[in-house]
């Protein structure tokens, strides 16, 4: 965690490309690309660091120094937060983060603004953010500065989940989340790529709830890891996995994945069905059509026709496919605030009027896909969003407007405790995404 003023230097220009254009894993990859796996590793966890607990690292920092944030130049500003971060939430030595931020703004932007990031960041060392946190009033000001999120967002939750609910989840959307592999059967079996891990001394454990997911231990690179360009795995975490198992494909069905890219759930359906189902995946953009066409290839999935459309507009789909499937997968565009924790940037991108164009999108896709779907045929609507608009007002609608039945999820674990034909999962209580599921028939 010593690595030097480079690596911040790196780090301070991701912060202000995101400040810019709001985007974390694109400016990363752009600047890290060529710089060693170990580099590239501390960088992105500084940024992601920052970005993660961004409200409360300003809020901590014009506390501590009694500068407003706003009025600072964009390198200074993300300088401070980036010294916070440092202090606060990892095992960097004070005089490293420091000194050798202060180095990087030096290099950025000279010795004055150098001089002035290092006198300032003094006052940080030491600083009780907790204690100045708790004389916030407010009770949802306090939680949502001290777990930084928006005001708005936490609200909405606690009203959800109950407010004896809702900090377990902003602690748990906080943590990294771990690393899952999906076995793939296709090539491989759980025994044969567990004896593959362990002969290559890599640290894992099986899955207790979801069969064929292992989760690695440690920090290690995916292209590294043993059977990754053979396609033995696909990285996935389990309440991804879960909506291809609530599905329940069956050899020689005709299956619909609806929203299909980058692949996740369209492989493992093939995977379950031993490549005995026919796949139609279908994918708006064409440029992830190209990925989902990648991963595919790369896990050995055949019988599948990828289709670059939107089944609420192609009028030419329906009528090809006109009560054909036996089995759709609508996995809908969302929010996606069930996976902060693996996109912390957004906490700060979503708004109310973004699920609500996000609902309606949904309610089409319901809608479309009840001409595609055989009398009796199945579908599973799956959402990575914690917001009941995404999840069970869809659910009702889908029964109330569209004229769905519910289908039971019958035979699943008990510890994931189902209603009837719906189910959400958290990270705080299952140990996954946030995930929503409805399941219906017609």
């Amino acid at each position: 965690m010593l690595t030097g003023w480079k690596e911040r230097e790196l780090a301070i220009r991701a912060l202000k490309a995101f400040e810019e254009n709001g985007k974390l894993r694109e400016n990363l990859e752009r600047l890290t690309v060529g710089l060693e796996s170990r580099e590239r590793a501390f960088i992105r966890e500084l940024v992601s660091g920052v970005v993660r607990y961004l409200r409360l690292l300003d809020f901590s920092v014009e506390r501590a120094t009694g500068k407003n944030l706003k009025t600072q130049s964009s390198t200074v500003r993300n300088a401070l937060r980036l010294i916070a971060y440092q202090l606060f939430f990892t095992g960097v030595p004070p005089y490293a983060a420091v000194n050798e931020t202060v180095e990087a703004v030096k290099r950025l932007e000279g010795k004055k603004k150098g001089g002035f990031v290092n006198a300032v960041s003094k006052r940080l060392i030491g600083f009780n953010y907790k204690g100045e946190v708790e004389k916030i009033k407010d009770y949802y000001e306090r939680i949502s500065t001290l777990y930084s999120f928006p005001t708005w967002m936490v609200k909405r939750w606690s009203s959800f989940y109950g407010r004896e609910e809702i900090e377990k989840l902003l602690n748990s959307l906080n943590q990294v989340a771990p690393l899952f592999l999906r076995v793939n059967r296709i090539k491989t079996n759980l025994e044969e790529f567990s004896r593959l891990l362990r002969k290559e001394g890599v640290d894992f454990e099986v899955h207790p709830l979801i069969p064929q997911m292992i989760r690695i231990k440690g920090r290690v690179s995916v292209r590294e890891l043993p059977g990754y360009s053979e396609g033995l795995f696909y990285v996935q975490d389990p309440a991804s996995y879960l909506a291809a198992l609530l599905l329940r494909p069956k050899p020689g069905e005709l299956i619909l994945d609806v929203g299909a890219a980058p692949g996740g759930k369209t492989t493992a359906i093939a995977d379950l069905t031993l490549n005995r189902a026919k796949i139609v995946a279908v994918e708006v953009n064409r440029e992830r059509g190209e990925l989902l066409k990648e991963n595919a290839k790369r896990l050995g999935v055949e019988n599948l026709e990828i289709v670059i459309t939107d089944i609420r507009k192609d009028e030419s789909f329906t009528k090809r496919f006109y009560k054909s499937f036996d089995k759709i997968l609508i996995d809908a565009p969302c929010s996606a605030t069930g996976v902060i924790r693996r996109h912390p940037e957004g906490k700060w991108n979503k708004s109310l009027s973004l699920i609500k164009h996000n609902q309606k999108v949904q309610r089409g896709l319901l809608k479309a896909s009840k001409e595609l779907l055989k009398e009796g045929g199945t579908i599973l609507y799956s959402v990575c969003s914690l917001e009941r608009e995404e999840g069970e007002e869809n659910a009702l609608f889908a029964t109330k407007e569209l004229n769905y039945k519910p289908n039971q999820i019958e035979n699943f674990k008990e510890e994931l405790k189902p209603k009837l034909n719906t189910l959400r999962v958290f990270p705080h209580k299952n140990g996954m995404d946030g995930f929503f599921y409805g399941k219906f028939k017609i």
